[in-house]
């Protein structure tokens, strides 16, 4: 049975995991579109632009998500911009999650066999048409587990943007937590409702695995 301090509470609670649940849709979307675009130019970029994209995984995965939030709210401001907390939570957020799923889909696409490749070309197909017709859709079926897991991660960093004044789960129940005196109820109540979110999108990606396995 719910202690009764989380039943009464429960509703300021749902309305915080709402907002944990829109700024992770806000952040998946934009990560995804930067680690597949980043992914291509690691694969088929010139020399150069290899060198930088492989700089830019290498700091953004080689620093803590919470230095650069700090980086973003404490130290821009200095050089006169200024973002606001959604917007600059969303942004951190995707730059630093599109950095690991770059690698998600790299890993993904050169792991065809290169008999994929050769066979479009023998058909006469371009590079964009193989990718589109050819690569992608079999790549997405071997990237659907790594992106998912991404996922789940990227869901539960968003409790670390509460340090830059950006109302989400995590400082709702340090809210509740703080006006009740029962932090162990509260932050036992928010556990529960993270591993109902994450639990849900893992069996969602295990739903669509199986589809995109039998291909209907």
């Amino acid at each position: 049975m719910l202690p009764t301090v989380l039943i009464d509470n429960i509703g300021y609670l749902s309305r915080a995991a709402g907002m944990t649940i829109l700024l992770s849709i806000a952040s998946v979307v934009p990560s995804a579109v930067i680690g597949m675009i980043v992914a291509l130019l690691k694969i088929f970029g010139s020399v150069p632009i290899r060198v930088l994209m492989d700089v830019y995984l290498y700091v953004v995965r080689g620093v803590p998500l919470l230095v650069l939030l700090f980086f973003m709210y404490f130290v821009l401001p200095y050089s006169g911009l200024n973002l606001p907390p959604t917007l600059g939570g969303v942004l951190v957020m995707s730059i630093y999650f599109g950095a690991f799923m770059s690698e998600v889909f790299r890993a993904a696409i050169i792991s065809l066999p290169r008999g994929q490749w050769d066979a479009a070309r023998s058909l006469g197909m371009r590079r964009a048409r193989t990718l589109g017709i050819v690569i992608f859709p079999q790549a997405f079926r071997l990237a659907a587990p790594p992106f998912v897991n991404t996922c789940i991660l990227l869901i539960k960093s968003t409790s670390l943007v509460s340090i830059i004044s950006l109302w989400e789960l995590t400082m709702a129940g340090r809210e509740v937590a703080e006006r009740t005196f029962a932090p162990m109820e509260i932050f036992g109540g928010i556990a529960l409702i993270y591993f109902g979110i994450c639990y849900s999108l893992s069996r969602y990606g295990q739903y669509l695995e199986g589809r995109m396995r039998f291909g209907h």
